[in-house]
């Protein structure tokens, strides 16, 4: 059988040369993959519960984001404000979207979410931003977490901006 490339017609001192070229490439290429891409993460925390358990591993999308605009029902990996940590929380509203908390319930643009992945019964308590309607800002988000009883989200911090969104999960 050919070969197409024999290594051992080349010499040494040049091998080492395409050995190092050959991984500064696949250092690079991984670093490119995970920086604009792909990533892994790894649920830390309740907040998510019952659509994501602490300890879960997800990929996130990262490119998503530069092909088409967050959409509400995202499930969303943030850089959240006010730390340097990061935490996952669904879209609920999109820039220029009104949201206001009443009576236990979620209303966007005056309509009341319809929110399937919540258990039956579970109550959505204003925190900070009471009842007051809030108007997320151009080029922001509304996010809120799953467990609503112990999610800091936009009830607390108000709306994420968009260069905060890291990406949507792939779950």
């Amino acid at each position: 059988m050919r070969r197409l490339f024999d290594y051992r017609s080349v010499p040494r001192e040049k091998r080492t040369h395409i050995l190092a070229a050959m991984l500064f490439g696949s250092v690079l290429s991984y670093f490119l993959i995970v920086r604009f891409l792909v990533t892994v993460g790894e649920v830390e925390g309740i907040s998510m519960l019952p659509t994501l358990q602490d300890g879960d591993r997800f990929l996130i999308n990262r490119m998503i984001f530069r092909i088409r605009e967050p959409q509400p029902g995202d499930i969303v990996e943030i850089w959240t404000p006010h730390s340097d940590d990061y935490s996952v929380k669904r879209i609920i509203a999109s820039p220029g979207d009104v949201v206001q908390i009443k009576g236990g319930n979620v209303y966007v643009n005056g309509k009341m979410l319809v929110e399937p992945y919540l258990p039956k019964g579970v109550m959505t308590e204003g925190h900070a931003l009471g009842a007051n309607v809030y108007r997320v800002e151009d080029d922001a988000f509304f996010v809120l977490g799953d467990n609503r009883s112990v999610s800091a989200d936009s009830r607390t911090f108000g709306a994420i901006k968009r260069d905060r969104l890291v990406g949507r999960l792939c779950i």
